[in-house]
């Protein structure tokens, strides 16, 4: 298509190539290249390669930042000085120094769409849970977001590229809490560091701007026991369980049935929500419309995340 939105990679991991597979079954995109350090890695691609993130810049008009936790930042706004739209996967930054540079740059970029890659909010299960928590008050909940390992790739023990293990994997349950609960407003956590050369532990509690409350639990080493992702939110007699992106089981009241529904037989790219968030940044960019996961909701699960360490460091609660 000649009016085709040029879509162009900086960083080509797995999560890159799972974008790009995606991207390319839908004809409003077009794969213009892709930048990464390792020339090896960006070929593998099968894409066009750029030797610079500047080149490709230049070639593009929406880039997807898909590189180490702690270069986000720096792209993000170098894209966005570019007017480039910008899909900036998760964690947006991992400082809120650099998370209000980011909002400010994305809110001063008028006409430009740019959109976090938090995907659990457009998995069909925790759909399902938010079109329920509609008609049903959610008045505590109970959450979980473990990790098998830090192994694999080695990196992700290393603080110097992830800036802790919280912006890792666990930084999805804090934006999934903010979908479903509202504002995380004040933070209480302690954490320890057991198995690998990082903080690997931690308990928390949340409250939020509602005064309701949740508590978090996570850790590094579970060796990817199922499920090791799990909400529970609790309503009057009422209990809404996940497991995973998988299934999730749904208690309405007192001496009611329990529905359940089943997501596996999904392909796992539809199931997880990285089909429907990579379909909504396209059509943002088509029809002008705000991204469905913002820079401020990026920023907000950037928050809890360094909340957490706060807390944990001083022993002290940490209000957002």
């Amino acid at each position: 298509m000649s009016n085709a939105i040029r879509l162009g990679f900086i960083g080509a991991g797995h999560i890159a190539t799972t974008h790009l597979r995606i991207l390319s079954r839908d004809p409003r995109a077009r794969i213009a290249g892709v930048y990464d350090i390792s020339p090896d890695h960006a070929r593998a691609t099968g894409a066009p390669v750029f030797e610079t993130p500047e080149a490709l810049f230049d070639a593009v008009d929406a880039v997807y930042i898909t590189l180490p936790n702690r270069l986000h930042a720096q792209h993000a706004l170098a894209a966005l000085r570019r007017r480039k739209h910008v899909f900036c996967e998760k964690p947006m930054t991992v400082t809120v120094e650099d998370a209000d540079r980011v909002v400010a740059a994305a809110a001063a970029a008028a006409g430009v769409v740019f959109q976090v890659g938090h995907n659990r909010r457009f998995a069909p299960i925790y759909r399902r849970v938010k079109s329920v928590l509609a008609d049903l008050e959610p008045l505590c909940a109970e959450l979980k977001m473990n990790r098998g390992e830090l192994e694999n790739p080695p990196w992700t023990a290393d603080d110097s590229v992830t800036g802790g293990y919280l912006f890792e994997t666990p930084i999805h349950i804090f934006d999934m809490a903010a979908f479903l609960m509202g504002p995380v407003v004040e933070v209480t956590a302690h954490a320890q560091q057991l198995v690998y050369p990082t903080l690997d532990t931690f308990t928390a509690l949340f409250r939020f701007a509602s005064g309701r409350t949740a508590s978090f639990i996570s850790c590094a080493y579970t060796g990817w026991s199922f499920p090791f992702e799990r909400v529970e939110v609790y309503g009057r007699h009422a209990t809404l369980r996940t497991e995973e992106m998988d299934r999730v089981d749904i208690a309405r009241g007192l001496g009611k049935p329990v529905e359940s529904a089943d997501y596996r037989h999904l392909p796992w790219e539809e199931r997880w929500g990285y089909v429907t968030e990579d379909r909504l940044f396209l059509d943002s960019i088509e029809q002008s419309k705000p991204a469905a996961v913002t820079a401020a909701d990026g920023a907000l699960a950037v928050r809890v995340a360094l909340a957490i360490y706060e807390s944990a460091r001083t022993g002290a609660p940490v209000k957002l």
